[in-house]
């Protein structure tokens, strides 16, 4: 007999951190154990007990939720750096679209990697915080925050340099 889904939750749940670590998942550890969450849930409610036990359908209804979010994802990455590249592609090229501004942070960031070009053209042109651009970069706060650092300290040494 199958108890209610909060018992079921706290047997499981170990289950669910052990699949987001066996499958190498690196970030967005609270999306995947939401799926994980999900799969557990849509595994109690469909489960027949005269099918057999109950362990291993959770624990393949859970793998295969976050591997199906993982595969839905991927595929959602994919086509947007797709995008961004054509995006950059354009901005970058030097073509005769750029506004004036854009041009005249382009020649500040000719010596910046792409990251520390990106951080330079959402933050001074399209005044984006280091939230929106994660958000839109699919990156943490944190790698953000690395790209100014770098773009800040290329650009201090660069600026000593030209003195």
């Amino acid at each position: 007999m199958m108890h209610n889904f909060d018992e079921i939750l706290a047997q499981y749940k170990p289950m669910i951190y052990h699949m987001i670590k066996k499958l190498h998942i690196q970030q967005d550890h609270d999306i995947y154990f939401q799926e994980g969450l999900l799969a557990l849930w849509k595994a109690w409610e469909r489960f027949d007990e005269n099918e057999g036990a109950f362990t291993p359908f959770a624990y393949q209804s859970i793998r295969g939720g976050m591997l199906t979010y993982m595969r839905k994802d991927n595929r959602y990455k994919e086509k947007e750096v797709i995008v961004a590249e054509e995006f950059w592609e354009m901005k970058m090229d030097g073509g005769t679209d750029r506004t004036l501004e854009e041009e005249f942070l382009a020649c500040y960031a000719d010596h910046l990697s792409l990251q520390q070009k990106k951080w330079i053209l959402f933050t001074f042109h399209y005044q984006w915080t280091t939230a929106e651009i994660a958000q839109y970069e699919g990156v943490s706060q944190s790698a953000v925050k690395k790209w100014k650092k770098g773009a800040m300290d290329k650009l201090k040494a660069n600026n000593e340099t030209a003195w």
